[in-house]
């Protein structure tokens, strides 16, 4: 047990003055030594007697207050106040966290990194979009470079596909020959008709697939342009000239989710062609159908393809225009005419979906 050390008096404590006065070496008297070293044997052996609590505060189930020199276990976890023997406040002991507390805690925590992760990536595209571009005028050509590169792909696709058609049109033709004739198409030619068929499905696959990416280089762009204005504190750019470039791909494009359905929607598509097509439907496969090339400027062309998902149910119904010239840039072969039936296409086949379900 400690016992509160006595304090010096004034009387009893030593001064400088008393100590050495006139040059003469004076000692401490007895009883002021022994005094001393009471004092540094009781801050030794208690070190922390001022400021350790003395009594604890706490509250009961019930709301009671008490004031106790030792704390229950049963009330540790409420959460208590420490004071020391004059009443003095030591520290505050918070109640214990419940798992759901904890658990809330740690989830915050992860969301705030989470947080602090998305602003450093923000921050560090930002960066990276005012070092690469100057103006909007830089993003829109390194965005219209981009697409131009894609264009000429599908030009070049395209191209290849019109000379497919023009031999599935002859070979097509010959076996209407054979038949007249009596006699059967040989299993060569039968196999030339259906391999190009394919070839045909195939490269309409990849055309749908390039302007998926047009898409997503168009989405991509507007995001940087958006945030480049943001961040230089000018207007955004959108010219007349650049919204007519974003024709979305939805518009030609109809998803279907079943053999039932991709059939209806499939058989809606080819009335949709024969409605709005100038030039007479020359090939009709199970998949693709294909009107006769245009032979002037003002001829709209059309190809209808259903191209079947490979990783789930259903298919894409995807209809595209048909150019008279595949060296020219493909802008020039979008006229006015042309895009409004390309635009009207996933209209009316949805509109057909909801005639035949009343």
């Amino acid at each position: 047990m400690c016992i509160k050390p006595p304090t010096l008096s004034s009387a009893a404590a030593p001064t400088r003055a008393a100590a050495s006065t006139g040059g003469e070496r004076r000692t401490l008297p007895r009883t002021a030594t022994l005094l001393l070293v009471t004092c540094l044997a009781a801050a030794l052996t208690c070190p922390t007697w001022a400021t350790s609590p003395q009594l604890y505060r706490w509250v009961d189930d019930e709301g009671n207050v008490h004031y106790t020199d030792k704390i229950p276990p049963s009330a540790a976890e409420r959460g208590h106040t420490e004071l020391s023997a004059d009443g003095v406040l030591v520290r505050t002991v918070a109640p214990a966290k419940t798992p759901e507390e904890i658990q809330r805690e740690r989830e915050l925590e992860r969301l705030r990194a989470e947080q602090q992760r998305l602003i450093d990536q923000q921050q560090a595209e930002d960066r990276a979009l005012l070092r690469s571009f100057h103006s909007a005028d830089d993003l829109i050509m390194v965005r219209d470079g981009k697409l131009s590169e894609i264009d000429a792909i599908i030009q070049v696709t395209k191209s290849n596909i019109r000379r497919q058609q023009d031999w599935l049109t002859q070979q097509r033709a010959h076996a209407a020959e054979l038949e007249k004739a009596g006699e059967p198409a040989s299993d060569k030619l039968d196999g030339y008709i259906a391999s190009t068929e394919r070839s045909i499905k195939a490269s309409y696959q990849a055309i749908l697939e390039r302007e998926q990416q047009k898409q997503a280089i168009r989405d991509s762009y507007a995001r940087d342009l958006k945030r480049f204005s943001q961040l230089r504190e000018v207007p955004e750019v959108a010219t007349a000239t650049d919204q007519a470039k974003q024709t979305s791909l939805l518009d030609n494009l109809v998803e279907c989710n079943g053999p039932a359905d991709c059939e209806q929607l499939w058989q809606r598509a080819l009335d949709y062609v024969g409605g709005h097509a100038t030039r007479p439907m020359e090939n009709t496969g199970n998949d693709v159908a294909m009107t006769q090339a245009p032979s002037s400027i003002k001829d709209i062309a059309l190809t209808v393809s259903r191209i079947w998902n490979k990783d789930r149910p259903g298919a894409v119904i995807f209809l595209d225009l048909q150019c008279r010239s595949y060296t020219a840039s493909a802008e020039s072969c979008r006229t006015e005419e042309r895009l409004a039936v390309l635009n009207g296409f996933r209209a009316a086949l949805e509109a057909g979906n909801a005639r035949a379900s009343r």
